[in-house]
């Protein structure tokens, strides 16, 4: 079972242990793990290329480790009060891309790091605040439950926050804009267009 997982290339040498721990277990679970810049290398734009590979797995997990770290400054014109600690920007774009085709996701990031995806009540997953400096910050009870139902939902398609949607058998559909949470019907085109009868309203696929 192939699984797309968003991390960054580099992470500090002190969560090195617990990161080659994680990617061991999955393996040991029968998941191979997708990273661009790590098992898969792009011949196109980034984003395409995660895009291309998404389509190729069965559920998504985002780590987020700390990549950026604010010392001073303000946020709305509010000046910070304490230190602000972030992880990659593409944490944000991949599990976006994950969650918008319906994968099952689970959302893991370290204690200090905070916004966007990494806030309680931005997505409807399974997420996750530990101490990913333990080398075995994998093993803990509860999260080794989250992992097992997580990938409950990865074998039977049932994205656990998106209801799945219901496809009327008698319409076309388009192969590559729909997805788990919605349907794309194609259009009808006049009789006699040479290149097909129906057609995509988003991505103009011919059929």
């Amino acid at each position: 079972m192939h699984i797309f997982v968003s991390r960054p290339t580099w992470v500090s040498s002190d969560f090195e242990a617990g990161l080659d721990t994680f990617l061991k277990s999955l393996a040991h679970m029968g998941i191979t793990p997708r990273t661009l810049g790590s098992s898969d290398y792009p011949s196109k734009a980034p984003l395409d290329e995660v895009i291309a590979i998404m389509d190729e797995c069965q559920g998504a997990i985002v780590l987020g480790y700390p990549q950026i770290q604010i010392t001073g400054g303000s946020i709305k014109e509010s000046s910070l009060e304490n230190e602000l600690t972030l992880g990659t920007e593409w944490n944000h774009i991949e599990a976006a891309l994950a969650y918008s085709k319906g994968l099952p996701l689970l959302v893991v990031h370290h204690t200090t790091v905070s916004r966007g995806v990494f806030d309680r009540g931005v997505m409807n997953a399974f997420l996750h605040s530990v101490d990913l400096k333990s080398p075995t910050w994998c093993m803990n009870t509860s999260f080794d439950g989250a992992l097992t139902k997580w990938k409950e939902h990865c074998k039977s398609g049932n994205s656990n926050f998106i209801a799945g949607v219901t496809i009327d058998p008698t319409k076309p559909t388009c192969p590559n804009c729909t997805t788990k949470a919605k349907a794309i019907y194609l259009s009808k085109l006049p009789k006699g267009f040479s290149l097909g009868k129906w057609r995509c309203p988003v991505c103009n696929y011919l059929e």
